[in-house]
C-alpha cells in the first residue's frame, strides 16, 4: 500500500490522477453512502489551505468564494471527513478543533 496525498491532482506510478472527489465518490459508493454536495465542496476547500484550519475560518473562506452553507454544516462535514479517514483533527488549547485533508492509504 503506498501513500498518497489527498490533494486535487494525486499521482500515482501505476495510475493516471485521482482527484479528491474522485476519492470521495469511491468512498461513498463502496459503503453505501449518500454522496453530497456540500461535503465534497467542503472537502476541496479545506484541501487548498496549506495547514491546519478551523471551521469558522472555513466556513467565512466558503462564503466569500459564494457557497451558501451555514457553520453547522461545515462543522458536520468536516466531522464526517475525519470518521470516514479524509481529515484530521488537532485540538488546540484544550478546545479549539483544526482540520487538514490527510495523507491517504491508496487501496487497489
Amino acid at each position: 500500500m503506498g501513500m498518497i496525498l489527498a490533494s486535487h491532482s494525486i499521482h500515482s506510478s501505476t495510475t493516471s490522477p485521482v482527484s479528491l472527489s474522485d476519492l470521495l465518490l469511491r468512498y461513498c459508493s463502496q459503503n453505501n453512502i449518500r454522496y453530497a454536495g456540500k461535503r465534497i465542496v467542503v472537502a476541496l476547500h479545506l484541501d487548498q489551505h496549506n495547514d491546519y484550519t478551523d471551521g469558522d475560518t472555513l466556513w467565512r473562506s466558503l462564503r466569500t468564494s459564494g457557497v451558501k452553507i451555514s457553520p453547522a454544516t461545515v462543522y458536520e462535514a468536516l466531522n464526517w471527513l475525519e470518521n470516514a479517514g479524509f481529515a484530521e483533527r488537532r485540538v488546540l488549547d484544550g478546545r479549539k478543533s483544526v482540520f487538514r485533508v490527510r495523507i491517504l492509504n491508496k487501496k487497489e
